[in-house]
């Protein structure tokens, strides 16, 4: 019971103090529930059939932004890879060091997670924790700002912003709006839909593609995919300019600019989900 008042007070807090937002996290799930093998349905029932955070990919999406602050504080950095936005490759020495009590970032963590949930000699409780980790983290891996920094924003982080026109995140004063905090949760909020409209939407998109085509690739493509979107579009304003430290004022032409590019990294992180799930399980 505790856990779960802990959880729902986290999942009320501003997004952009988190990741990707609630939103976001339980839409890529119910995309990638979708697209589940009935192999790996199954095992997934199994796993989490007892599980207290809840028994769907949807309802343990935002567990691991719990316990990052909450109880396991050395995976904090498990969330992100600032790799400099004027890079064009991951270098795991340069942008994976383990920080001393916070981790080493999202590419190596997703790669052992995803290792520790396909390993059946493993225990079972390490590979439901494994489980909840690698639906949150392959999420977090498409918010193009939680693979790039620029000149030490921390993904942008750092990056005040006006965003349609107000300074603040609704219901919390003092609490600014940041770049990053606009990818989070602001451009999706903005679309004012439904979780299940979402859904609707982003499958009608992806029926039109090949989504065989669309999950294919490593973690690291992914990753390198994701940080050239945070540098030709989400440290861009509607104009083609960089968007600076401070003082831009992001209006209904940067959302309507950069929506899309929302939808689609979130429909990638579904079906992208639903690969590593299907074939680790």
């Amino acid at each position: 019971m505790r856990r779960a008042l802990a959880l729902l007070l986290l999942l009320l807090l501003p997004a952009p103090a988190l990741a990707w937002g609630r939103q976001a996290h339980r839409v890529v799930a119910t995309l990638a529930s979708q697209r589940l093998t009935p192999q790996a349905r199954a095992a997934v029932e199994e796993l989490l059939r007892d599980n207290e955070d809840g028994r769907s990919l949807a309802a343990i999406s935002m567990w691991a932004d719990w316990v990052r602050y909450r109880k396991l504080p050395e995976t904090y950095n498990w969330h992100f890879v600032n790799i400099p936005l004027e890079r064009e490759r991951y270098d795991s020495g340069r942008d994976c060091r383990p920080e001393r009590g916070k981790g080493d970032c999202i590419v190596a963590a997703l790669a052992r997670t995803r290792d520790t949930l396909a390993d059946p000699r493993r225990r079972r409780a390490e590979r439901v924790e494994a489980l909840k980790f690698v639906v949150h983290l392959v999420a977090d891996l498409h918010q193009p700002l939680h693979t790039a920094e620029r000149d030490g924003d921390e993904g942008a982080t750092r990056v005040e912003v006006s965003w349609l026109g107000s300074r603040e995140t609704r219901g919390r004063k003092r609490r600014s709006w940041t770049l990053h905090g606009v990818w989070d949760d602001g451009l999706l909020a903005a679309s004012d839909r439904s979780n299940a409209q979402i859904v609707v939407d982003l499958n009608a998109w992806l029926a039109q593609q090949d989504e065989h085509a669309l999950a294919a690739g490593s973690i690291v493509d992914w990753t390198l995919e994701a940080h050239r979107v945070a540098r030709e579009q989400a440290y861009r304003d509607a104009d083609g300019g960089s968007i600076p430290l401070r003082g831009a004022s992001l209006g209904r032409d940067y959302y309507e600019a950069r929506i899309a590019v929302v939808e689609r990294q979130l429909a990638l992180a579904g079906v992208r989900l639903a690969r590593l799930l299907n074939e680790a399980l």
